[in-house]
C-alpha cells in the first residue's frame, strides 16, 4: 500500500498559477490574455496561454522579419532577478508553416542565440484562442521552484511596443515543483 502512495505522489498536479493580461495593451492576434502554469498528472509542465483573437499558424509567419511567437520565461536559479536579468529558460511556440505550428525548449545563456534542448508539445485548442505547451521537467533541470513571466511578440515587428508581457513591468510569478 505504501509503495503504491510513493508511485503516485510524483504524477500529483500542481497549484495551477495564473497571470492575467489586459486587453488592447498590444495590438494584433498575440494579445495575451491570460496564461496559466501547472505540472499535469503526467509530470511534465504544462502552460495554457490564451489570447484575445482566434489564433491560426499562418498568423504567426511573418512577410519580412522576425516570426511572431509566444513564449514562457523561466527563471530556475534561487536569486534570479526578472526584472534585471535573462530568463535561464524559454518555452516557445511559433510556426512551422501555414498549418502547423511547433513548440521548444531553449536554454539562454550569455548574449547568443538561445539554443534549443528539448521539445514542447503544441496543442491550440477549440476555441483556436489558446496554445497548449507540454515539456518536460528535466527540459529546465528540475529546479524545486521557478519564477515565470510570458511574452508574445508580433511576426515581423523587433521593437518592444511589438511585445505583450504578462505580468508587466517586469514582474514574476513563483511556481513550486517539489
Amino acid at each position: 500500500m505504501a509503495a503504491l502512495a510513493v508511485s503516485a505522489a510524483p504524477a500529483a498536479t500542481s497549484k495551477t498559477i495564473v497571470i492575467t493580461d489586459p486587453s488592447g495593451d498590444v495590438g494584433g492576434t498575440l494579445d495575451l490574455r491570460r496564461a496559466s502554469l501547472q505540472r499535469a498528472s503526467d509530470g511534465r509542465l504544462r502552460a495554457a496561454l490564451s489570447f484575445t483573437e482566434k489564433l491560426t499558424p499562418k498568423a504567426l509567419l511573418a512577410s519580412s522579419g522576425p516570426p511572431g511567437s509566444a513564449c514562457v520565461r523561466i527563471w530556475t536559479a534561487r536569486d534570479a532577478d526578472p526584472a534585471a536579468t535573462r530568463p535561464d529558460r524559454l518555452v516557445c511556440v511559433t510556426a512551422r508553416s501555414e498549418d502547423e505550428l511547433r513548440g521548444g525548449v531553449y536554454a539562454v545563456t550569455g548574449t547568443g542565440s538561445p539554443e534549443r534542448v528539448a521539445d514542447a508539445s503544441v496543442k491550440l485548442t477549440a476555441s483556436r484562442k489558446s496554445i497548449v505547451l507540454r515539456f518536460a521537467q528535466s527540459s529546465i533541470r528540475r529546479p524545486q521552484r521557478l519564477r515565470f513571466a510570458v511574452e508574445s511578440t508580433r511576426p515581423g515587428c523587433a521593437r518592444a511596443a511589438c511585445i505583450d508581457t504578462a505580468p508587466g513591468r517586469g514582474a514574476a510569478r513563483t511556481f513550486r515543483l517539489r
